[in-house]
């Protein structure tokens, strides 16, 4: 097959840290392995150019109305209330007409579009070629979890997203939740439920951060951004009482940040929170796989608090490699952990409940750790490219089928 990706982020780009460019980077390539034509059209600020990585063709795309930028002196005039909704609509048309480009060249078989930012936008009416959309999130829930203001801007996002999830007919989520909210929110029929391939990735491992922030140290480690959304700010508020009462206790945040709930930066709000252990309480900004994995590997717990997620590379990856991990009920992590054996789940939003279950994981034997560890490293074998990848494939060919069938229908003669 010749697959053809749309997305505002890849792994290539300075967005690599968030879950869906972690996610294209492993889905694509797992795919080129396998003999699969894949090529990535991605939201670039580095330069319009082509370049090949592990074996998938990526169309960096600079988000101009064209080449010579004279239609961009519009953006001026674009209303500041609107100009984020604007910039994406741009973003989505530089993103079609590089992909018609590669299109006329030679016909892909079918395009995978994300549902973020209206990224398909000008893909709606696409008639010749089969249209399938992964659902990394519902975005209403998602920017109210986050605490994103609700405004025109927002508000203007959400309908776009909207309008594109609703124009393509084919439609799926790696979680059952987002496949219910979704359902019920839009005038959709079915979103099916196709959990993300996963695999750990191997990097030559670099030691640098963990040596000069956490050897010797026991910790509890948060990664990923540090948004509301992720339930940073009630993990600050958590961490007071698991620091008091073990005194060995140390807490590493790793990634970028979004607003708190005071509309300051999360670092500054994390630091207010836990001011009386601030020698304790660790931040860090975004690292790349190399120096995060040795974090993950040695932590003692990891805490992801979620008011909602979609099987976050988080979870996924800190389950790989054995840790024990406190979640969130009601947020997607049900569909990985069994709450006391594979991990430990706790009310989300509750602070004393999370609270509660840090203290819980941190009490556990080593040999309970291990054992939740290794039932959670077993899961997450479930969810192996040899085993889920064909599944995609299998759900790509059969609508590539479908689609040349309607094609071969005879008209009706009226």
């Amino acid at each position: 097959m010749r697959i053809a990706f749309i997305t505002n982020e890849y792994v290539t780009e300075e967005t690599f840290s968030g879950g869906l460019a972690n996610y294209l980077g492993r889905i694509t390539t797992a795919l080129a392995d396998r003999g699969h034509e894949v090529h990535v059209f991605t939201r670039s600020m580095a330069g319009n150019e082509v370049i090949d990585h592990r074996g998938v063709t990526v169309h960096r795309v600079v988000p101009l109305w064209d080449r010579k930028m004279r239609l961009d002196r519009i953006d001026g005039l674009c209303p500041r209330s609107l100009y984020a909704p604007y910039q994406d609509l741009k973003a989505a048309w530089s993103l079609w007409v590089r992909w018609k480009r590669a299109q006329q060249k030679t016909p892909f078989d079918l395009i995978q579009a994300a549902n973020v930012l209206g990224v398909g936008l000008f893909f709606r009416g696409l008639k010749h070629v089969p249209r399938v959309m992964r659902l990394s999130s519902y975005r209403p829930v998602w920017d109210t979890a986050a605490g994103v203001e609700q405004n025109r801007a927002t508000k203007t996002r959400w309908w776009m997203e909207r309008v594109v999830i609703e124009s393509f007919p084919h439609l799926y989520a790696p979680t059952s939740y987002v496949a219910r909210l979704t359902e019920e929110n839009y005038r959709v029929p079915k979103v099916n439920v196709i959990e993300t391939p996963f695999y750990l990735e191997e990097p030559e491992e670099d030691y640098s951060v963990f040596q000069e922030v956490c050897a010797g140290k026991e910790y509890l480690l948060f990664f990923g951004r540090m948004t509301q959304m992720k339930g940073t700010h009630l993990l600050a508020q958590a961490l007071p009482q698991l620091l008091f009462r073990y005194p060995e206790a140390h807490a590493i945040f790793v990634g970028g940040n979004g607003p708190s709930p005071d509309g300051d930066p999360m670092p500054d709000f994390i630091r207010r929170q836990t001011a009386e252990f601030s020698d304790r309480v660790h931040l860090l900004g975004s690292l790349r796989h190399q120096q995060l994995y040795p974090l993950i590997r040695n932590a003692r717990i990891v805490a992801l608090p979620s008011l909602m997620d979609n099987l976050p590379n988080t979870c996924l990856e800190a389950m790989a490699l054995g840790r024990t991990v406190v979640a969130t009920t009601g947020t997607c992590f049900e569909q990985l952990i069994e709450s006391g054996q594979s991990g430990v789940l706790v009310e989300p939003g509750n602070v004393t409940a999370l609270a509660e279950g840090l203290i819980k994981a941190w009490e556990l034997e080593p040999e309970q750790r291990e054992q939740i560890g290794q039932a959670a490293q077993e899961r997450i074998e479930e969810l192996h490219p040899d085993r889920k990848v064909p599944e995609l494939i299998a759900y790509y060919q059969r609508i590539i089928e479908s689609h040349l069938q309607r094609q071969k229908s005879p008209v009706p003669v009226l």
